[in-house]
C-alpha cells in the first residue's frame, strides 16, 4: 500500500515537472499620427462611465530614450478617449500613467486625426511551436474644440488620487 501512494506520488510529481515548460512573452506597441503627438503623461482620472477626464496632468517618465513618446507641450487636463481593451471606468479617483496621442483641437481645413497602432506579440516556448500575432487598427477621430487625448495604454500609480 505504501509503495501504491509513493508510486503515484512520484507520477504525479513528474508529470507536474514535464508540463512547466518556459515561456517567453514579448509584446511591442507601434503608433502613428498624421499631425497628432504621442504622449506618455500621469494624473488623476475622474469622470465616467462614458465620459473620461485626466487632471493635474504631469509628464511620465520615458525610460527607454528610442521611445517616440514625447513629454513637453502638456495642457493641465484633457479629455479622454479610450481605446478598445483599455478599461478606464476601474480607475476613477486614482493616478494613473496613460501613453497615448494628442489629438489637437479642430481648425477650418481639418477636422479630423488619422491615427494607425500596430501590435505585435511574440510567444517563444520550449518545446513547444512558437507563435506570432500582429494587429493593426487604423482611426479616424474627430476632433473636438479642445484637445483630446486618444488613450492606448495605462497603467494605475496609485489607488489614491490627492488633488
Amino acid at each position: 500500500m505504501l509503495r501504491t501512494f509513493c508510486s503515484c506520488g512520484l507520477a504525479l510529481f513528474a508529470a507536474a515537472a514535464v508540463h512547466a515548460q518556459d515561456t517567453t512573452i514579448k509584446s511591442e506597441t507601434r503608433i502613428k499620427a498624421d499631425d497628432a503627438t504621442i504622449l506618455a503623461i500621469s494624473g488623476c482620472l475622474g469622470g465616467g462611465p462614458t465620459s473620461f477626464t485626466l487632471s493635474n496632468v504631469v509628464a511620465a517618465s520615458v525610460p527607454n530614450k528610442k521611445d517616440d513618446r514625447k513629454t513637453t507641450g502638456l495642457l493641465d487636463s484633457y479629455a479622454l478617449l479610450p481605446r478598445d481593451g483599455v478599461a478606464l471606468a476601474p480607475h476613477v479617483g486614482h493616478r494613473v500613467e496613460l501613453t497615448g496621442v494628442v489629438i489637437p483641437p479642430a481648425t477650418k481645413g481639418d477636422d479630423d486625426a488619422k491615427i494607425e497602432v500596430k501590435e505585435q506579440t511574440q510567444v517563444k516556448r520550449e518545446n513547444a511551436p512558437d507563435s506570432k500575432a500582429e494587429t493593426t487598427t487604423k482611426a479616424r477621430l474627430a476632433r473636438g474644440p479642445e484637445a483630446q487625448f486618444a488613450v492606448t495604454a495605462l497603467k494605475m500609480v496609485s489607488p489614491v488620487c490627492i488633488q
